[in-house]
């Protein structure tokens, strides 16, 4: 290779922990949470929902030796948990979302059941069958197969072709849905996930061109980043610059870095193909289907008629 051509800029070290983000990102919600929950207790019950249902898709995703993993809270909308992964599976993906709102599901049972059936004073009741209640419909609710409820991604990751027309035909008609809900019930932070749904696709438009150029130039994407040449480095640069309007103002020169080379290493890095690994047999995914409608099934059920009974 040309003596005045860099080497591909170095990879980030991994963050030592993602802990701190999450936590500031808890107190803001929690600071929000207290202007609009007055009682203590049913804030408190809340929160505890969901931290539990996101430390369950956080287990799951640690059991899978997930990197960098965090929990993050969202004022007024609720969390997410975020993680890295090259070799990706269905069947891990489906353990992995069931892992929030079956937990939940299960001690809100529970609770309900221990609320009917143990001698605890009028209060005590009161308080454990609203916990239990609680429980069961917000996992419940958040099985409903409407991208990004745990429902719609367990649609899209294991049911169909994420990347395909028909993936992104759901996610778009999950964002006018979220819209008319946002609108409906006037509740108008909603409206953050539909844009958040339509610029991702705007964003994995420009990706998939991307993407497309690289292997008519025939870069080898499926290898780390690690192993990446140093020459297809600076080729996936050329065409970012060509085709990214992030990185458009870029120098296009490969003999200095950039300020911005960080940025650009972060996004070549994250184009380097991710594998899917299509584990799932068809028994396994009815096995998933049933279970998935059998919760939806009881949140109905079991659920509404525990609330009505409040």
């Amino acid at each position: 290779m040309d003596g005045s051509v860099l080497p591909k800029y170095p990879s980030k070290a991994p963050r030592s922990s993602p802990w701190l983000s999450s936590l500031l990102s808890l107190l803001a919600y929690l600071l929000v949470a207290s202007l609009f929950i007055r009682d203590v207790k049913v804030a408190a019950i809340l929160i505890f929902i969901l931290l539990l249902h996101e430390l369950g898709h956080y287990m799951a995703m640690r059991y899978y030796r997930y990197h960098e993993t965090g929990i993050f809270f969202i004022p007024l909308l609720g969390a997410f948990v975020s993680g890295t992964k090259r070799t990706l599976s269905q069947q891990e993906s489906a353990t992995i979302i069931l892992a929030g709102p079956l937990p939940g599901i299960l001690l809100g049972t529970v609770l309900i059941l221990v609320a009917r059936n143990g001698s605890f004073d009028a209060s005590a009741i009161a308080l454990l069958n609203w916990a239990g209640v609680a429980l069961v419909l917000l996992n419940g609710l958040n099985l409903l197969p409407i991208y990004p409820l745990d429902g719609g991604q367990l649609l899209n990751r294991v049911f169909l072709d994420e990347e395909s027309r028909l993936g992104r035909v759901f996610v778009f008609l999950s964002a006018l849905l979220l819209t008319w809900l946002a609108l409906q019930l006037r509740f108008y932070a909603l409206l953050l996930f539909p844009l958040l749904l339509l610029w991702r696709t705007r964003k994995d438009k420009t990706l998939k061109k991307i993407e497309e150029k690289i292997a008519a130039a025939g870069i080898d994407t499926d290898v780390d980043y690690e192993q990446l040449p140093d020459e297809d480095y600076w080729k996936i640069r050329a065409i970012l610059i060509e085709e990214h309007p992030r990185f458009a103002s870029l120098k296009p020169a490969t003999n200095e870095y950039d300020s911005r080379e960080p940025s650009v290493q972060s996004m070549i890095a994250s184009l380097l193909d991710r594998k899917l690994i299509m584990d799932l047999t068809l028994p396994k995914k009815l096995m998933i289907a049933t279970l998935w409608i059998a919760a939806l099934v009881f949140t109905a059920l079991f659920g509404l008629l525990s609330w009505n009974a409040l």
